[in-house]
């Protein structure tokens, strides 16, 4: 149960009002904080100076040069993050760090001592210092960083040290790229050189990946703010980077109607096409991507960066300015537990959908069947309903990214049910509105958080309270008894009952041919999943027992076997030989039929309520003329 605390929008819009008078007054007397300004900074002593250099990329080493000019105390502390912003995964960076030195800023060797496994203590005196180190990038992903002899993306968590206490100092950064490497970020760049750039805090720089190397480069406008689409293809790629960035500023238009303008000065899309793959991850003013070179040819896969973009231009909100008040500032050093992560992840599934409804990169009727399919597979996973939604996000840190063996049977992704989790509030706040004589929706929740944003940081952070509060002006009643049971709560979703309210035809029905043959069993090289009450239940299989024949016939993994049992047919009894460790055993299988149902939705053939007809045609945005 959510604790209960009345919503207090007259005191957030009377504060607002006050912040902003407050925050003119200062701009208009200290004109020179506009920089500091844009990211909430206040004023700040000297600045960190940082050079990154890549001398020999075929060795993969980073180097950089770290100068603090008035360190003050008898010893300083440095550390690496433990951890990037946006994955909830203890990373360790420090141990990717080599060859600590410290020198007085007149060269002068400095004692160093490493205190744990991300700091290191400098025995300055009360003096300035530089400290050198290499950092190896051996490791290609959105959140870690990658250096070869074409291309190096870098991730400032994984790169960079900070003060200790004092993330808040501005930083200057000046980066020596090898011969021909251009570099691509969306830090601003400072007045004396191409290749400096300037930060207003250590939050900012290391919230700015660096994309070095050639590329493929187009820029564009919308609302009056400029953006670029930068594409690193080392090994070849059938992208074609003008229809990529055509589809990309219609994503951005969708975003800018939503939303009503966009909070940034200058934005960058960096990706990277590698047979790595990879997803993406979101930042301040930018994002970095990664995605298989030759998916684009295929209309499903380039649907999947279509979404990819979507998702990740749309955190520029929802998780980096409309934030969980743990999520910001960082503490780089350990977790910052969130309940939120359902709503900063899922949610933005769910607007990643409306985007592309809204662009015409999705046609209605695709998308239908696309959350039947989400849905059919979403209620054939045992964890769904095994604990809150609110509970597995704090959990992510243990949960999500080290999974147990029972990992399937006790849990579910934060993105896949925070999705429908997403699309049942959209469709309840519409009819829950439609019966109160107003307008609500999604759409409309997020401009109301987006609105309580603070007039000089540009951000809010926000808990659960603030999100009811939302919901519940947009349905024009109280909405906390959604979150009580759907997030807070384990009860089943009701999106089935939800699009049958809005006047959808929605069908149930049984698996048909090979489909209908069920074992229970889920997994790969070995059993990862069974589902409870199932054939595989009742026979006594185990987590990780690997089966190597069905009927006496040898079979690869764990989708063959079900491939033979299909073969089978429902009722059928098979002996399952498997390796129980060491132990080679042999169990009895009867097959049963598919217990679960397949959902499809459709839109009726005729309007019927013309009500009911509007609330569909708006939340399809069908109404719109492109």
């Amino acid at each position: 149960m959510l604790e209960r605390r009345a919503p207090c929008l007259r005191l957030r819009v009377a504060g607002l009002i006050a912040g902003l008078i407050a925050a003119l007054s200062v701009w208009t007397a200290l004109p020179s904080l506009a920089h500091a300004a844009k990211r909430g900074s206040k004023s700040q002593p000297a600045a960190v100076r940082y050079h990154l250099s890549i001398p020999a990329p075929t060795t993969r080493y980073v180097h950089v040069h770290l100068e603090l000019g008035d360190a003050r105390g008898k010893t300083t502390q440095l550390a690496m993050p433990a951890w990037a912003p946006g994955s909830y995964l203890i990373r360790d960076f420090g141990k990717h760090v080599y060859g600590v030195e410290a020198k007085t800023l007149d060269g002068a060797a400095l004692p160093v001592t490493r205190d744990d496994k991300q700091t290191w203590s400098i025995a300055n005196a009360g003096q300035g210092f530089t400290l050198d180190y290499e950092v190896f990038a051996d490791e290609l992903s959105v959140r870690t960083s990658y250096v070869d002899d074409r291309y190096a993306l870098l991730n400032g968590t994984s790169v960079f040290m900070y003060v200790v206490g004092e993330t808040h100092r501005a930083a200057s950064l000046e980066i020596e790229p090898p011969p021909d490497w251009p570099v691509h970020t969306a830090l601003d760049r400072a007045s004396t050189s191409q290749l400096a750039y300037t930060a207003a805090s250590y939050d900012e720089l290391v919230d700015s990946p660096l994309l070095l190397g050639a590329a493929q480069v187009r820029e564009f406008v919308v609302a009056g703010k400029p953006l670029e689409f930068v594409l690193v293809a080392p090994a070849g790629t059938n992208a074609n980077i003008d229809k990529i960035t055509a589809d990309t500023e219609r994503i951005v238009r969708s975003f800018a109607r939503t939303l009503n303008g966009l909070p940034f000065d200058r934005y960058s899309f960096l990706l990277v096409a590698d047979p790595v793959g990879g997803g993406g991850l979101e930042h301040h003013d930018s994002t970095a991507m990664i995605v298989d070179p030759w998916v684009f040819s295929k209309p499903s896969g380039y649907a999947q960066v279509q979404r990819l973009v979507a998702h990740e231009f749309f955190h520029l909100w929802n998780v980096k300015r409309i934030h969980d008040e743990v999520l910001g500032p960082f503490n780089y050093a350990h977790e910052s537990y969130s309940e939120l992560l359902w709503f900063h992840e899922g949610f933005t599934e769910t607007m990643e959908t409306r985007a592309l409804l809204r662009a015409g990169l999705l046609a209605p009727s695709d998308y239908l069947a696309q959350l039947s399919s989400a849905w059919t597979g979403y209620v054939r996973k045992p964890g769904r309903n095994h604990t809150p939604i609110a509970s597995l996000s704090r959990e992510a840190w243990i949960k999500a990214y080290k999974p147990e063996a029972n990992h399937s049977e006790t849990t579910i992704s934060y993105y896949e049910k925070g999705n429908l989790i997403g699309v049942c509030l959209d469709l309840s706040l519409r009819l829950r509105a439609r019966a109160n004589h107003t307008t609500g929706s999604l759409d409309g929740l997020f401009r109301r958080l987006w609105a309580l944003r603070d007039p000089v940081s540009g951000s809010v952070g926000i808990d659960i309270n603030d999100i009811v509060a939302a919901a519940s002006a947009e349905a024009g009643e109280d909405m906390r008894w959604f979150f009580d049971r759907y997030v807070y709560g384990t009860e089943e979703l009701p999106l089935p009952a939800l699009l049958e309210q809005a006047g959808f035809v929605v069908e149930l029905g049984s698996a048909e041919g090979r489909e209908a043959v069920w074992s229970g069993i889920g997994g790969y090289r070995s059993v990862t999943a069974i589902e409870p009450g199932s054939p595989a239940a009742s026979a006594g299989l185990m987590l990780g027992d690997e089966i190597i024949a069905i009927e006496g016939s040898r079979v690869d993994d764990v989708r063959e076997a079900n491939e033979r049992l299909m073969d089978l047919g429902v009722g059928a009894t098979a002996k399952v030989s498997l390796f129980r460790g060491q132990r080679l055993e042999t169990r009895s299988l009867t097959t049963a039929a598919n217990p679960h149902a397949r959902i499809g939705c459709t839109a009726p053939n005729q309007a019927g309520d013309l009500e009911l007809a509007r609330v569909r045609e708006l939340w399809l945005l069908e109404h719109l003329v492109r």
